[in-house]
Parts: C-alpha cells; sequence; structure tokens
C-alpha cells in the first residue's frame, strides 16, 4: 500500500466516523422531543427509520477502522 492509499485509507475512516457522529447526534435530538405520552405512530417511523441509519453509519464506521487498525498493526507497507 503506497503512503496516498494509506491516506485516502484514513479520511475514508474519518468521514466514516462523522457520518456515524452525524446520525447519532441526529437520533439524539429526536429522542430529546419524547414527551410523557407515547409518540405519535409517524414519529414512531422516522425514530426507527433513523436508529436504522444510526446503526448502518455505525457498522460502515467500525469496517474503516478495522482497516486502519490492521494497518496499525502491519504498517501498511507491508500490504500489497
Amino acid at each position: 500500500m503506497t503512503d496516498l492509499e494509506f491516506f485516502e485509507l484514513h479520511e475514508k475512516c474519518v468521514s466514516a466516523m462523522k457520518s456515524y457522529f452525524d446520525a447519532a447526534e441526529k437520533t439524539s435530538g429526536m429522542l430529546a422531543k419524547c414527551t410523557p405520552e407515547p409518540m405519535p405512530l409517524p414519529m414512531r417511523f422516522e425514530l426507527l427509520a433513523q436508529e436504522i441509519a444510526e446503526g448502518q453509519a455505525h457498522e460502515y464506521y467500525l469496517s474503516s477502522k478495522r482497516g486502519l487498525h490492521e494497518m496499525a498493526l502491519l504498517g501498511y507497507g507491508a500490504v500489497n
């Protein structure tokens, strides 16, 4: 792996992390709107869809981070 390829992999991981944080913040904002009464059905579906999107963003980030972690252990010069 070249320096450029490694830096692109790192940028991909940072971007995935930011996307995950954005999704988590959105979910948190939606949860802050809870009231003593149950949420209306449309809001429940919106929250469910957002939690799915957050979970997918988290998985993508973890996958990207695993790749960087491997490079840290092996040295990216060892990967072809």
